[in-house]
């Protein structure tokens, strides 16, 4: 059995598009569970719908009016019922009638079914997928290729999301383990602890097939689709003089005070730490400045990180 989790918002638009191509799953062993985050427009109506047309498929999930990102996906992973995997969804996108099928046989495949058909070993499980980049109208802008899992390390998975969260699945196992951590609250995004916590407790499966058509609205495709310029422009405004890079380095430390999911090496510990910023002397402001390990994938990104550590950015009081 998988879970489809999804969180909706003022969707009204494309709502129906996503619901149709996850009721067209090959995958027929699913539910879809869905939280609304108190839409104001025609959401509700049409998650209604789709409720009366499949009510042993779609449940919806009754919450706090507004819990905000990423709290609204903890809200609802630790509401569903129990099951082998979960799949978290947006609401604008839509799915290959594939991805569920190829996410249950991959997962298999990494011989993590117990002997009863169900799924589980005891280790925490990541299923990612590639994914193409489209507008609003589904026309195809990019494709995006995540790359083989096996060059990622303990360092560049710290200040670059790896995989978002709509191509993701995890299992029981990691599901279990993430919900003892009572994650509503702490403003944890659900891809990157995911990420982070697979990748030091078990195991991250990458397909590389492209599975999902990933909507790009207007507004996103013209933020970070213009080119260098653009790109600069948007490390300047989000980063280096906005919130952004605050917020990451709050989550890390926040990361790292949850003792059943944070790296087991008290070494990769004190290096997250030290990247996060935290209380800073001279001596360690001198040591987060000069690291030595390449920690985002672009030069580009790279190159705004060494400007926020020269800043002093995300050092406590800061």
């Amino acid at each position: 059995m998988i879970n489809v989790l999804m969180c909706t918002y003022n969707g009204e638009k494309y709502i129906g598009q996503q619901l149709d191509s996850i009721m067209a799953q090959t995958y027929r062993d699913f539910r879809l569970y869905i939280r609304d985050d108190g839409s104001t427009d025609a959401t509700m109506r049409i998650v209604n719908e789709y409720a009366e047309r499949f009510p042993e498929k779609v449940k919806v999930v009754s919450g706090a009016s507004h819990l905000g990102y990423p709290d609204c996906f903890w809200d609802v992973l630790e509401k569903c019922e129990s099951a082998d995997y979960y799949a978290f969804s947006d609401q604008d996108d839509v799915w290959d009638e594939h991805k569920l099928e190829y996410a249950a046989e991959k997962m298999g495949d990494a011989g993590l079914v117990a002997s009863d058909g169900g799924a589980g070993d005891g280790r925490p499980l990541l299923y990612i997928h590639d994914y193409d980049n489209c507008d609003g109208e589904l026309g195809l802008i990019s494709r995006h290729c995540l790359g083989d899992v096996a060059v990622l390390d303990e360092m560049n998975i710290l200040f670059y999301t790896y995989a978002s969260g709509f191509c993701m699945v995890i299992n029981n196992a990691l599901r279990d383990l993430l919900l003892r951590q009572n994650l509503v609250g702490k403003a944890m995004y659900h891809d990157e602890l995911c990420i982070w916590t697979a990748y030091f407790h078990g195991k991250i499966l990458y397909d590389d097939r492209n599975l999902t058509k990933y909507r790009r609205h207007e507004a996103t495709y013209t933020e970070y689709g213009n080119g260098v310029g653009t790109l600069i422009s948007n490390w300047l405004r989000r980063e280096i003089f906005g919130d952004e890079f605050l917020l990451k380095c709050r989550l890390i430390r926040t990361f790292l005070s949850l003792k059943e999911i944070r790296p087991s090496e008290k070494r990769v510990c004190r290096s997250w730490l030290l990247l996060s910023g935290g209380r800073m002397n001279f001596a360690r402001y001198f040591k987060r400045l000069c690291w030595g390990h390449r920690l985002r994938p672009s030069a580009g990104g790279e190159v705004a990180l060494r400007i926020m550590f020269l800043m002093g950015r995300g050092a406590v009081g800061k």
